[in-house]
């Protein structure tokens, strides 16, 4: 399974972890995402393919930005 990781905001990709003997199941323990409650979960891992899910999460770009600048942030949204 492959797990692409990608800025909620800006959609730039962030990484790939990609292991053929994990399940969706296995990435979600292995890569510590079980520690987020069902509905955030959800939110953040999307499947993509059979084998492979986007898991969205922020770049430092944007954090960055949020931080100095929150308003910049409208309904979840980085104002681009």
């Amino acid at each position: 399974m492959r797990f692409d990781y990608v800025c909620r905001y800006c959609k730039q990709p962030m990484g790939t972890v990609e292991h053929r003997d994990w399940t969706l199941a296995d990435g979600v323990q292995h890569l510590g995402l079980h520690h987020l409650d069902a509905a955030h979960q959800q939110e953040v891992v999307r499947p993509i393919q059979a084998d492979a899910v986007q898991v969205q999460t922020v770049c430092e770009a944007c954090e960055e930005a949020v931080q100095m600048h929150p308003e910049l942030l409208v309904e979840g949204h980085v104002i681009q």
